[in-house]
């Protein structure tokens, strides 16, 4: 009679391993097992715009890494380091996947990845005007 629990048991452990492993490799197709993770452009409906690594695990999206796009009033923009905000939070959000409308893998060859990677400070650079003035 414990044998048969046991193997029971042994058997619905195994069950529950199975249908997660396919779950991660058949349904999960963002889950990335490069040495180097990417780095993502994450567009919210609050209009914010971050930077990081994304990972998605079953329905939840999480970024870490964050840095956070900021345009002033004249027009010059700049990337914040998430965890450098006046609050101080930890470096990485879990994105409620309503709110996000979306998201976009940043090449290797970007101008952001060596700031994104810490090898490079961000400056502000203004935005180029969206009409070009001809004189």
């Amino acid at each position: 009679m414990f044998k048969n629990r046991l193997l029971l048991i042994n058997i619905i452990l195994l069950a529950i391993i199975v249908v997660l492993v396919v779950y991660v490799f058949v349904f999960n197709k963002n889950i990335n097992f490069e040495t180097k993770k990417p780095y993502y452009a994450v567009y919210l409906q609050t209009g914010d715009l971050y930077f990081g690594h994304l990972c998605k695990f079953f329905s939840k999206y999480t970024l870490t890494n964050v840095y956070l796009l900021q345009i002033d009033q004249k027009g010059e923009f700049s990337l914040q380091k998430f965890e450098q905000s006046a609050y101080q939070p930890e470096d990485k959000m879990i994105l409620n996947k309503e709110n996000i409308v979306w998201f976009s893998k940043i090449k290797n060859e970007s101008p952001l990845i060596p700031i994104l990677e810490g090898k490079q400070v961000p400056t502000p650079t203004t935005v180029p005007s969206e009409t070009p003035t001809t004189e």
